[in-house]
């Protein structure tokens, strides 16, 4: 009896030392991540909780998730119709169910020809559309009359967030005859960063700007033209912009094209720290609104 009252004893010891782990791991679990506000401490964008921008690496297009501090959503351009199956499951994996803006720069299909699976897949607020080619970009996409709306012009300020705004730079009248020059074009300002989206346009609409305000378009970020395109990215458009960090979004090996290699080194000229989403995978930038950190995803 005593042999028997000693092992009843030691089960009920393992047993309670048991729930007692169980207890333990299942608390540490419900314990949530810490989100840090300095990008220089963050090493993935989950754990960050500022202004978060995603630059996709897509089969063919150009597609940027922006993820604003109070937890809006803005998409920049929705790739083209075949990156959609990539372009949605980079979405997913973010958890990106519903967009507060989606941005449409021009109608070209590397650009735009995403939007119809996009509209199907996701629930989507607000469609911005440059005001002065509306008509064209709603007839070509196509965008249902039915999407909310947003047409922006030049110098037009809209705020997104707290301490985050989007200029307006372009397009302007008289158009250009190149579709592409009449893309939309504005600079995303975070306190004292700024982030230039250039669509696709090329040297033509550069110098427009440049005759405007030099100014206006100085970023310590630029999303390269026209993927890339050596018809872009002049030296005297480089040196006005002056960035710090330069990302060309594009599927090809732009390393391996000899019509790139003249825009390639224009960048590495004006001292820009390039990435190519072909070469580097998807591009994801931290910004605090002052300082801010790269990520790529090939090391």
């Amino acid at each position: 009896m005593v042999g028997n009252s000693r092992w009843v004893w030691l089960r009920l010891v393992l047993c309670t030392a048991l729930l007692c782990g169980c207890s333990v791991v299942s608390h540490a679990a419900a314990i949530p991540a810490i989100k840090v506000e300095d990008p220089l401490a963050a090493k993935h964008e989950d754990e960050f909780i500022g202004l978060v921008l995603t630059y996709f690496a897509l089969p063919e297009g150009e597609s940027t998730l922006v993820r604003l501090p109070g937890g809006k959503k803005l998409l920049i351009d929705t790739g083209s119709a075949s990156d959609w199956p990539v372009l949605h499951k980079q979405l997913l994996d973010r958890k990106v169910t519903r967009l507060d803006y989606v941005v449409i720069t021009n109608d070209q299909p590397e650009y735009a020809g995403g939007y119809p699976s996009l509209r199907e897949k996701l629930e989507i607020d607000t469609v911005v559309m440059p005001k002065l080619t509306e008509t064209v970009i709603r007839k070509g996409v196509p965008v249902p009359s039915a999407d909310k709306q947003l047409a922006l012009v030049e110098n037009d300020l809209l705020k997104l967030d707290e301490d985050v705004f989007l200029r307006v730079l372009l397009p302007n009248e008289p158009l250009f005859l190149s579709p592409q020059n009449n893309s939309l074009v504005f600079r995303l300002e975070h306190g004292k960063l700024r982030f230039l989206f250039t669509s696709g346009i090329n040297e033509k609409a550069e110098e427009r700007l440049l005759e405007r305000d030099p100014e206006q378009v100085k970023a310590e970020v630029l999303k390269v033209g026209d993927q890339g395109s050596n018809q872009g990215s002049s030296q005297p458009f480089l040196s006005k912009v002056d960035p710090q960090i330069a990302i060309i979004s594009t599927g090809k090996k732009l390393d391996s094209l000899k019509e790139s290699q003249e825009v390639l080194e224009r960048l590495g000229e004006s001292w820009a720290e390039t990435y190519i989403t072909s070469q580097d995978g998807t591009i994801t930038i931290l910004s605090n609104g002052k300082d801010y950190r790269v990520l790529k995803e090939k090391q």
